[in-house]
């Protein structure tokens, strides 16, 4: 954990002092620690941005339960309204995909809407925090269950062009 703190810092001090918004053609790497997610996040324009994701959850309860690996995969898109100040407020939509190892293997499909702010701490480092609501179907040996989910999340983002 105190190695994270210190990679954060580093690219916290890394980046420069002024303040930006989205900007065509900037890329950036993004983590999602609610959602256990890596990805990347491509601006289109300055009130536009694409994400995709990869996201990776490791369980290992005690016995004698069973220890279970799941992957997923998303893709996003958001529109964001013009910054103030430092703060960019967004809306969107997000698509996932997850799978398990188990016997018998999960899936689940999830398709949401959601809506946040994005406060950048300079052109190349900004922290986001959005609610989501979606529905969610997940199935494992021919049973389906489909919900209504909402969730919060929290994304940071570093751009590096």
């Amino acid at each position: 954990m105190k190695k994270l703190h210190v990679l954060v810092a580093a690219l916290l001090l890394l980046s420069t002092v002024s303040f930006a918004q989205l900007t065509a053609g900037k890329l950036a790497i993004t983590t999602d620690p609610t959602a256990n997610s890596l990805g990347a996040a491509y601006a289109l324009s300055e009130n536009m941005r694409i994400d995709a994701g990869l996201s990776l959850l490791s369980v290992s309860p005690p016995s004698p339960a069973k220890s279970a690996t799941a992957i997923g995969l998303s893709a996003g898109v958001k529109m964001y309204k013009p910054a103030v100040e430092n703060v960019a407020y967004y809306y969107g939509g997000k698509f996932s995909f997850s799978t398990d190892g188990g016997d018998p293997a999960v899936t689940a499909l999830y398709l949401g809407v959601l809506a946040g702010a994005e406060y950048y701490f300079s052109p190349r480092f900004s922290l986001a925090g959005h609610a989501n609501f979606g529905f969610q179907s997940a199935g494992a040996a021919n049973k389906t269950t489909t919900i209504g989910t909402t969730g919060l999340n929290t994304v940071w983002t570093w751009w590096f062009n």
